[in-house]
């Protein structure tokens, strides 16, 4: 399986033009045996539910800009699944939570193509189970939020399957 990535020209480390690519994520130098792994990438979502209806934000860029998606995004450096929901949170909507807030729901293998760059992902996602609707604020890289009753969200319209995954289990799981 091919990883898609614009083949690196110089090494990182002799400078020389000689990495060759040794399987989907690896290259390594010919000159200097360095060795250059693209891993996968990790990303944290919020499953915001308030009763029985679930916060979905739509994307204001690309990949999918106009679909729907759940809040979060991708895991910083040095950060864990749970600090980094919590600033895309609070980043994307103004909502400030806590890590006793969240609960892990599971995790979804997906891809994101970025700048011509397909990226594997890991994408992990927590309940965040709310007793009102909180007043939130579509920011950043969200064009606008809806709240959408969990018998009735717009599957046709997500834009990972990775969310597609997730919510159908959530439904299935759900009472």
């Amino acid at each position: 399986m091919s990883i898609h990535l614009p083949t690196p020209r110089f090494c990182p480390q002799c400078g020389q033009t000689s990495l060759k690519q040794r399987d989907a994520k690896q290259w390594a130098c010919q000159q200097c045996q360095f060795s250059y792994f693209h891993n996968m990438a990790s990303t944290a979502g919020a499953l915001i539910i308030v009763e029985q209806e679930l916060l979905l934000v739509e994307r204001a860029i690309n990949p999918k800009k106009g679909c729907w998606d759940l809040p979060g995004g991708f895991v910083e450096y040095h950060e864990s699944l749970e600090q980094g929901l919590q600033r895309e949170l609070e980043e994307e909507l103004d909502l400030l939570i806590t890590s006793q807030q969240l609960q892990y729901f599971g995790s979804y293998a997906n891809q994101y193509r970025y700048n011509e760059v397909l990226y594997h992902t890991c994408d992990a996602f927590f309940i965040c189970q709310l007793s009102h609707k909180p007043n939130l604020h579509a920011k950043d890289d969200v064009a606008s939020l809806q709240w959408h009753p969990l018998k009735k969200l717009p599957f046709n319209n997500i834009a990972f399957s990775s969310v597609n995954q997730g919510l159908n289990d959530l439904v299935k799981n759900r009472p």
